[in-house]
């Protein structure tokens, strides 16, 4: 949920309660101050009927709404509520009830007003005033949510900033100013860190450079010199067997450095160059590539296009999924086994007969996982292949039933 919709909601919430509460608080309250006015109105008419005593006779005095009865006793006034049937309708009143004395007899006097105007003069002002209160409340209501509107409007073009963000790139991370204080405070520590990492990043890219482009160097010194070793014509079978195991250390060693320096362009962006690939014709030309080793293992290749797919990614990080991914395929295979690759709408899948690797499923892509019986190394071709999915989004998944298989969805 959005911020400016939370506060709106909470806003509208509280506003709803209030006008519910106040709307009873009021009405009570107004009738209330009607009432007592009715009653003064009331006590003001008991004095004018008493004073008009001195000049007219107790029954001349007598009305539509005045009403005398002889009692035997003088009581004290008091306030009640009748109901009078007035054209066929009930009418309240509020009636003042005295007594009085007159030649030596007690009369009861009941002086009584109509509460219909007032009931109506109530709803009016109670209408009136809630009109007021929502009237003022909505105009608050829409300059609030323009206020927080306008001051997110610096914290969405920070958050839109944010995630172009790239550390690869040289321009630095430059945030719009704000007159929240809290949001320019934000910016500013935004800014901060922007700078920090990509001072360190730019520091680890440099020792990570540095480190694998001078171990190539002495890698090659020591393969050339093992070679015209082994080219020595007083050696014995022993000697030559150690030379052959520091070759091959050497060589998966040289192999090792040159996929670090490649993942190491691929995190720096190095390959940007898009450009619209017909996978099927890619797939095609890398099985070229590993003919002999599939004749060797009489491995049988199973093709399933379902249509041309192409897809926009750099052409050599396309190559290098395909080589990585069919060189496992066919490593992790039996003799006479099978690999097979399907190409649907927005998937690749490659799957290949093997058996079971006895490692955690989702670990595979990680660098260097190793097969807890055959105690072999996976390598690092895997985790390049992972970078890569995950540098244009695409979801790569491993699973193992019966078969190996990996799938690449492009959407």
């Amino acid at each position: 949920m959005k911020l400016i919709t939370k506060t709106s909601l909470n806003f509208i919430s509280v506003c709803t309660v209030f006008f519910l509460l106040g709307s009873i608080v009021m009405y009570f309250s107004v009738k209330n101050i009607v009432q007592n006015n009715l009653k003064s109105n009331l006590l003001q008419q008991k004095e004018n009927f008493i004073s008009s005593l001195e000049k007219q006779s107790i029954h001349d005095l007598k009305s539509d709404f005045v009403f005398i009865s002889k009692i035997n006793e003088s009581k004290e006034f008091s306030f009640t509520d009748t109901v009078l049937i007035i054209n066929n309708q009930y009418v309240l009143f509020k009636n003042i009830q005295f007594s009085c004395l007159e030649e030596g007899l007690n009369y009861r006097v009941n002086i009584l007003q109509s509460q219909s105007q007032s009931d109506i003069l109530i709803m009016k002002l109670v209408i009136v005033n809630i009109g007021l209160a929502m009237l003022f409340f909505l105009i608050v209501f829409y300059i609030n949510r323009h206020s927080v509107r306008s001051a997110l409007k610096v914290f969405y073009s920070t958050i839109n900033k944010l995630e172009g963000f790239q550390l690869n790139k040289p321009t630095p991370l430059k945030l719009d100013n704000a007159e929240v204080y809290e949001i320019k405070k934000l910016n500013n520590a935004f800014e901060k860190m922007s700078t920090q990492i990509k001072n360190d990043f730019d520091l680890q890219k440099e020792y990570t450079e540095n480190i694998t482009h001078e171990l190539q160097t002495p890698l090659s010194v020591i393969s050339t010199k093992v070679d015209e070793l082994m080219q020595s014509e007083n050696l014995n079978k022993h000697q030559m067997e150690q030379l052959a195991v520091l070759i091959e250390t050497t060589n998966r060693l040289s192999k090792i450095n040159k996929s670090l320096i490649f993942l190491t362009k691929i995190d720096n962006r190095f390959y940007s160059d898009k450009k619209k690939i017909l996978l099927n014709n890619l797939i095609d030309d890398k099985l070229c590539l590993f003919e002999d080793i599939i004749g060797q293992k009489h491995i049988k290749i199973e093709l399933d296009y379902k249509k041309d797919i192409y897809v926009e990614i750099d052409p050599n990080l396309a190559e290098t999924i395909l080589i990585n991914l069919i060189k496992n395929a066919i490593i992790h295979n039996h003799h006479d086994g099978y690999i097979k690759i399907s190409l649907t709408e927005n998937s690749l899948f490659i799957s290949n007969s093997g058996d079971e690797l006895s490692f955690n499923q989702s670990n595979i892509f990680n660098r260097f996982t190793r097969n807890s019986v055959s105690n072999k190394s996976l390598g690092i071709g895997l985790s390049i292949v992972k970078r890569i999915c995950d540098l244009y989004n695409f979801n790569i998944k491993y699973d193992y039933k019966d078969e190996h298989r990996f799938i690449i969805n492009f959407n």
